[in-house]
């Protein structure tokens, strides 16, 4: 175990973690900073943008035993709150910006840095700078993305009110076509906005974290499944599979088209009798903490046999 005292959002804060423990999971978990999103898990997303000791960085693939005593951290939640947004969250807001939202806080962090960097930036700089920090967006196709990038640096330029930004009502009271804002747009660009993630960590004490083991193949019968082992290791409470299922295994909706044949209800909700492509769920890992559920070493752990089709 290390011990760091880092200054986050202006305030000292001292963690106690392994070395090895990401700094995106110690600002979640250790210090509630949910704001800080972990979507892919290996710093090609930058939904875990924070800025550290002034330079931007993706706080999933950094790990604590990297991370220096007195570091100053910035997250979503140092640039600007509920009750006193950010120039830069108003321009999200104001254009829409922040759509699912999951990504919101990451850009929200890195326009910060970039316009403490280049208080001017041309359309070509933003998108540049998006590129080279790997801020994804799957919803907006990015141009209002720039847009609200350019109209914050203006605020902040001085050229542009935050007024400038607010949603007015037409006279006609109609808001079908205009930029009304998402009643959800606040909570997003603070980072308060819980996602599933978000609400696992304020689960209560004891409650038990579940992760999916998925198929390595992409199309195979299942012959068997037995969890006997994965059910010895550290901390594992049970492993559910298709048997613990309550009723039909079997979920529909994924095929709709009218030149499907069959009822809708062949996808199974934990793989049964065939795995239809990569990363179908085959069981449910219930363990102590996220480590011990999590299957590092499926082969090692889990004795599942299937027939590959060919």
């Amino acid at each position: 175990m290390i011990k760091r005292t880092l200054q986050v959002n202006g305030v000292a804060k001292q963690v106690i973690c392994e070395p090895d423990e990401s700094l995106a999971n110690v600002l979640r978990e250790n210090l509630g900073l949910t704001s800080v999103k972990v979507g892919c898990g290996t710093g090609q997303c930058g939904s875990c943008s924070v800025i550290k000791d002034g330079k931007l960085i993706r706080s999933c693939s950094m790990k604590m035993s990297r991370v220096d005593d007195g570091s100053v951290i910035t997250t979503t939640e140092g640039i600007g709150t509920p009750d006193n947004l950010h120039p830069i969250q108003m321009a999200w807001i104001a254009h829409g910006g922040a759509q699912c939202g999951f990504c919101t806080p990451g850009f929200i962090v890195s326009t910060k840095a970039l316009l403490d960097a280049n208080p001017k930036p041309t359309r070509e700089d933003v998108r540049d700078w998006f590129q080279k920090y790997r801020n994804a967006c799957r919803c907006t196709g990015y141009k209002q993305l720039v847009d609200a990038v350019l109209d914050a640096a203006a605020v902040m330029r001085g050229e542009k009110t935050l007024g400038d930004l607010s949603f007015k009502l037409p006279e006609d009271g109609r808001i079908w076509g205009t930029k009304y804002p998402r009643p959800t747009a606040v909570a997003k660009v603070t980072g308060t906005l819980d996602y599933g993630a978000d609400l696992g960590i304020k689960m209560p004490q004891g409650t038990l974290k579940l992760a999916l083991v998925q198929a390595e193949v992409s199309h195979a019968k299942i012959l068997s499944i037995d969890t006997s082992e994965a059910e010895k290791m550290p901390g594992v409470e049970k492993v559910v599979t298709y048997k613990d299922i309550k009723g039909k295994n079997r979920i529909t909706g994924l095929i709709t088209f009218p030149t499907n044949k069959g009822d809708g209800w062949d996808r199974p909700i934990l793989c049964d009798e065939k795995v239809f492509q990569y990363g179908d769920a085959i069981a449910i890992v219930c363990a102590d903490t996220d480590k011990n559920a999590k299957p590092l070493q499926p082969r090692s752990r889990w004795n599942w046999s299937v027939c590959p089709n060919t």
